[in-house]
């Protein structure tokens, strides 16, 4: 490129890029001056600890919404291959260490599952995840039979650990998001999953190898929905018919209001979906200080999933397409 032309302010794509802060503040200050107790140091670490489990979810889908595909069993994985957990550690008295190897191990299977179905099997990444997600959750529903699984109390006190005035879990997430940032921004990996969300055949001619790449995010995925699954199992100290019910779009909401797009190559781990979480966490966290019934929930969260996908929807139609090749230098980055 000969030089850099200036970009001129646009309140439309000002306004596409941080109206999700200006919104959350607005939620913020609703809630704190409905109930006073609500911004507090108390509050703000309880709003971390509700999205601790989602955050780490979120990371990992992530990078399979960035490639322009999606997983909505990511719910589900994170309920098998907790309910596996918690019944070897809980039913047939297996090591901890043990329990949580086959765990991690049963979710990277389950992201495979869908990675082959997707990639190799070019079945579209909607059915092919919504019949996984359906196939996931009865398995773990039989395996439990339907029923409660208890970890034993010498593990449950985990969810609840803190650290100073901050539980372990929260630390937990946010270093997860860490990792997965420095996966995104810092390793060839995270520049080719972006490579193949802008547009696949471009990709592909830069040498980029599609399928293995876009079969290891879905491989990804489904490690991050085990890890997130240990965190809402300590969280909750068991397993229950309804673990992980709805977390795959509450996850997609945190991904699309941090500012990944749904069609794939745009967004970035940090801040993006830490904000994402947070936003969301806070209006569900907000709405227990006020005292709202319990029906509101699903209408609040149903709608936040529809302003932010709608959002998305505009963004994207008044946005041309990005381009993968800016010079020549980028281009050698995504080749190699």
């Amino acid at each position: 490129m000969t030089g850099k032309t200036k970009k001129n302010f646009s309140f439309r794509n000002f306004l596409f890029r941080y109206g999700f802060l200006f919104v959350l503040l607005l939620v913020i200050v609703y809630f704190s001056a409905s109930a006073p107790s609500f911004f507090s140091l108390t509050a703000a670490i309880s709003v971390l600890h509700t999205a601790a489990p989602l955050l780490v979810i979120a990371s990992g889908l992530a990078f399979v919404i960035m490639t322009g595909r999606i997983d909505i069993s990511v719910g589900s994985i994170a309920f098998l291959s907790s309910a596996v957990a918690a019944l070897m550690i809980s039913r047939y008295h297996l090591s901890i260490p043990l329990a949580v190897i086959c765990m991690l191990a049963l979710s990277c299977l389950m992201g495979a599952i869908n990675g082959f179905i997707v990639v190799i099997l070019k079945v579209n990444p909607m059915i092919a995840t919504f019949g996984t997600q359906l196939a996931y959750r009865g398995i773990g529903l039989f395996l439990t039979n339907s029923m409660v699984v208890s970890l034993p109390r010498s593990i449950r006190f985990l969810g609840n650990k803190k650290v100073g005035p901050i539980y372990v879990d929260i630390l937990f997430s946010l270093f997860v998001l860490l990792i997965m940032f420095l996966v995104h921004t810092r390793t060839q990996i995270g520049r080719q999953i972006v490579a193949i969300g802008n547009d696949i055949s471009i990709a592909e001619k830069l040498g980029i190898k599609e399928k293995k790449i876009s079969f290891f995010g879905y491989l990804l995925c489904g490690l991050m929905a085990g890890l997130g699954g240990i965190v809402m199992t300590l969280q909750v100290g068991g397993v229950t018919p309804t673990s992980g019910t709805g977390y795959e779009f509450s996850a997609i909401a945190m991904l699309v209001i941090g500012g990944i797009s749904l069609y794939g190559g745009e967004g970035s781990i940090l801040p993006g979906i830490l904000i994402g979480g947070i936003t969301l966490a806070v209006i569900e966290t907000g709405l227990n200080y006020v005292g709202a019934s319990v029906y509101v929930y699903s209408f609040v969260r149903g709608g936040v999933i529809f302003v932010s996908m709608f959002a998305d929807a505009l963004k994207t139609q008044i946005k041309p397409k990005a381009k993968i090749i800016e010079d020549e230098e980028s281009s050698t980055i995504l080749a190699k």
